[in-house]
């Protein structure tokens, strides 16, 4: 096909006076033929002055020079002999080597291609450059029928491989899809998520309009009594500026009624409750507050150890500050040290809003407070907080240490940033309750099968068993020893590693014997088998940090 195409374009490039290459080319300007400038001067000359193929007139200085024409019959050679050289190549490799015949057999013993010759006198091929092939008593197939059959598995091989191709671009298309899908639902979030600030906004406008409603009604009464009172002051003053001593003297008893039964209501009546200016966020949830109330502050600077404040147990988290009254490293005896410690949470890594803030004893004005808020990443035992919170020798004579007391007030805040967050916190909870209250039931239920095990066995030893034995079930084997049953213990900031035992005694009544004694086990034994209290569970996952643990100042991080 290659080969027509370029003999097709070299026909183009021809003379058509000689039909030969063309020879400084020239075109006639009417046709736009081609020809050899010596070909057509000769025409021209000799014969007639018009175009041998469109018999238009036509002059020598009417030619066109086609100078471009010559790169582009040597291109067209070029492509000829490479056509040329590839189609010998192939004919000689569809060649016998050793015949120089066409190949038309196939050896399926020896897998070659091979010639007739070498198929009907046993001809040798070489296979190696040592070794040669007979072809004496081997199977033949036509080439033509191996050739199709070989063809026709590369067909089905190649249909596979578009089925394939196939297969994958519905993968692809799949996988666009999903994308397309996951775009989708992530704007169809983000609709909902601006539907429900909408309407939480609108909400804050409401509740906003009927506080404003409260308020202007509440300033109306009040601008009402102003309003009355401004005129009831006119009206006197007026009257002590113009009328004659005579007449104020008359007017003066009803001047003085009117300003009494002003004085009739009282002050009290006017004094209305203030509408708070919070408005609770459907987004981010409130914070948890604890205050810590350090006494004796002075004594504990001194010391210049680090001060825990009572835990703050929120869901399945447990906070507390981490106070250094003396200061911590580098500041010590010039700052106060406050961090914020999770003493008991979550194993991953989760973000935290706190809040520390020092109450300003002198006043009661929350705008002398020192607030210090941030955000943080904690994890168990991890703190987070202030070196340098405020400075020792500011805290009297500023007004938050209480000489008089000595006592120093902290209050710190912390909160999950999303109702989410909160949730899964919650999550948490409730799930380690329930592990807890399983446990519980399981050890119940075990502990009232050894009871059952225990009375069955006291009953059947019998008056003989009373009269050798005694109380407290010492001679017993110890795998029939009575067992040990857990007690509750009260929740306390640190749970002691050994416990008590709790003692049950069980009555068991000989029926043969007629005097009705009993005998009383003592079920008892120093195994470790108690349960704790529901309510110590947080305690229980909570991990005591050292005094030496490290902190991270916030004031250093940003």
């Amino acid at each position: 096909m290659e080969e027509h195409t370029v003999e097709s374009l070299a026909e183009v490039f021809r003379c058509f006076i000689c039909m030969e290459k063309l020879r400084d080319a020239h075109l006639c300007p009417h046709c736009s033929k081609l020809c050899c400038f010596m070909c057509i001067r000769r025409w021209l000359t000799e014969q007639r002055s018009q175009c041998p193929h469109c018999r238009a007139s036509l002059h020598l200085h009417e030619l066109v020079n086609c100078r471009w024409v010559e790169e582009v019959t040597q291109q067209l050679d070029t492509l000829q002999m490479v056509g040329t050289t590839n189609k010998s190549d192939d004919q000689d490799k569809d060649r016998c080597e050793t015949h120089q015949e066409k190949l038309s057999v196939y050896c399926w013993t020896c897998r070659k291609c091979i010639c007739h010759q070498c198929a009907l006198w046993g001809g040798t091929v070489r296979d190696t450059k040592e070794n040669t092939i007979k072809h004496s008593g081997h199977t033949f197939k036509p080439l033509d029928e191996v050739y199709d059959q070989h063809v026709t598995q590369i067909k089905e091989e190649i249909s596979q491989l578009r089925r394939r191709l196939m297969e994958l671009i519905s993968l692809v298309q799949e996988v666009e899809r999903n994308v397309e899908s996951v775009r989708a639902a992530k704007d169809e979030r983000v609709r909902e998520i601006r539907n429900a600030v909408e309407l939480m906004i609108a909400r804050l406008d409401a509740q906003l309009k009927s506080k404003l409603l409260t308020l202007m009604g509440q300033k109306n009464s009040l601008m009402q009594e102003t309003e009355q009172l401004e005129s009831l002051l006119a009206e006197i003053e007026h009257q002590l500026h113009t009328c004659t001593k005579s007449d104020l003297i008359g007017k003066s008893e009803d001047l003085l009624q009117m300003i009494n039964q002003v004085h009739r209501k009282p002050m009290a009546s006017f004094v209305t409750a203030p509408v708070p200016a919070d408005f609770n966020s459907e987004i981010v949830p409130q914070y948890d507050i604890s205050t810590f109330v350090m006494n004796n502050f002075s004594a504990l600077q001194r010391k210049a150890e680090p001060v825990y404040s009572p835990p703050l147990n929120v869901n399945c988290l447990s906070w507390r500050l981490k106070v250094y009254p003396d200061g911590n490293g580098v500041v010590r005896g010039n700052y106060l040290s406050v961090f914020l410690e999770l003493s008991a949470g979550l194993p991953e890594t989760s973000k935290y809003e706190y809040r520390v803030e020092m109450i300003h004893q002198g006043s009661r004005d929350a705008s002398k407070n020192i607030v210090r808020e941030f955000a943080s990443d904690f994890e168990v035992g991890e703190c987070w907080g202030y070196n340098r919170f405020f400075r020792l020798d500011l805290l009297a004579s500023e007004g938050y240490l209480n000489t008089e007391t000595d006592t120093l007030i902290l209050r710190f805040q912390v909160r999950p940033p999303t109702f989410y967050q909160r949730c899964r916190d919650q999550q948490c909870y409730i799930h380690k309750l329930l592990t807890a209250q399983t446990n519980y039931i399981n050890q119940v239920n075990d502990l009232k099968e050894r009871l059952a095990i225990e009375l069955s066995r006291n009953q059947g030893s019998g008056a003989s068993t009373k009269s050798s034995t005694s109380g407290d079930g010492s001679h017993l084997p110890r795998s029939l020893r009575p067992l040990p049953l857990p007690r509750s213990k009260p929740v306390r900031d640190k749970m002691p590693q050994n416990s008590g035992l709790l003692e049950l005694e069980a009555e068991c009544q000989n029926d043969q014997d007629s005097s009705g004694s009993e005998d009383t086990a003592d079920l008892s034994d120093n195994e470790d088998t108690e349960s704790q209290d529901i309510s110590a569970l947080v305690e229980d996952y909570a991990k005591e940090s050292d005094n030496s643990n490290d902190e991270n100042d916030i004031d250093e991080e940003t």
